[in-house]
């Protein structure tokens, strides 16, 4: 249940309709897939491996062939290209580069790229200047990769999984920088397999599961709207009740529910266990309970 906005006329960065994207080995990877992300706001892309979330960032940046409708600040990909900044879920950048020499060849392709910007951030990372990329960490490598991109004088940033080797320390520094955006007047798009870190820095989330988007709305809506029930295994949902998931575990029926009616009705079971879901238990639900009952 997404909340309304005030200004019901506030610009979107991005605007996604029907994407729909099969591949030449048969694999339809997204399906019909339908979501809006907002300019100044985190919006994060969350779904187990294989969900679509990277074909669907593929396809917002136009590097692959779709169909649906996108569009980027209201244009085409290829007339806002370089407003947009990326780092991809794959990290293997030119690795026979050093950093100094990384740098030097974004600010020939790149347009509104600062040389010097991107140094400091390697800086603030301690990435080794002069050594070849090639025998960086995972780590290492995503923070180069955050360097370049945060170096781009861009309004939309697009992360896919810009979190992955980092320690705590370092993962809670990329946190702080991409709210920091955010209160720039920009906005984000991630991906991200750590729950916990989406929910500290989450304005908006997707969820999707196998080519599907199966919730969108505000984090702050969950815990306020959302409701998950813990019923007796042999308990049986009256078919008029509206509800994101369920599922019958081993000893009980577990039930996801937004709906104020389905919440009243369960409220009243005897044997019911009612619990108000942060955004991890949110999740872990609707992905358990797809296959509704």
């Amino acid at each position: 249940m997404e909340r309304i906005k005030a200004n019901a006329t506030e610009k979107k960065a991005l605007l996604i309709q029907g994407l729909d994207k099969t591949y030449r080995s048969g694999v339809h990877a997204v399906k019909g897939v339908d979501f809006t992300v907002e300019e100044g706001e985190v919006h994060a892309l969350l779904g187990p491996n294989g969900a679509g979330k990277t074909t669907t960032i593929k396809s917002i940046l136009g590097f692959i062939n779709y169909k649906g409708d996108i569009k980027v600040f209201q244009e085409d990909i290829d007339s806002v290209r370089a407003n947009v900044a990326f780092v991809p879920e794959d990290k293997s950048f030119y690795e026979f580069m050093t950093p100094e020499v990384a740098i030097k060849v974004c600010k020939r392709i790149i347009d509104q790229f600062d040389p010097n910007t991107a140094f400091e951030f390697m800086r603030r990372f301690n990435l080794p200047m002069k050594k070849k990329i090639k025998g960086f960490s995972h780590g290492m490598k995503t923070a180069l990769y955050l360097s370049l991109c945060l170096a781009q004088k861009s309004s939309l940033y697009i992360f896919d999984e810009p979190t992955w080797g980092l320690d705590p320390i370092r993962r809670d520094d990329v946190l702080e920088i991409i709210r920091n955006l955010v209160i720039d007047g920009k906005t984000v798009l991630y991906t991200s397999h750590i729950i916990s870190e989406v929910e500290k820095i989450t304005d908006r989330i997707s969820i999707m599961f196998d080519g599907k988007i199966l919730f969108s709305g505000y984090t702050d809506d969950i815990k306020a709207n959302y409701r998950i029930y813990y019923l007796p295994l042999d308990f049986k949902l009256p078919q008029e009740l509206e509800y994101l998931s369920a599922k019958r575990d081993k000893e009980k029926l577990i039930v996801l529910t937004g709906d104020e009616t389905a919440i009243e009705t369960l409220r009243g079971e005897a044997d019911t266990q009612e619990v108000i879901p942060n955004l991890e238990i949110f999740f872990q639900t609707l992905l358990r309970g797809k296959n509704y009952v």
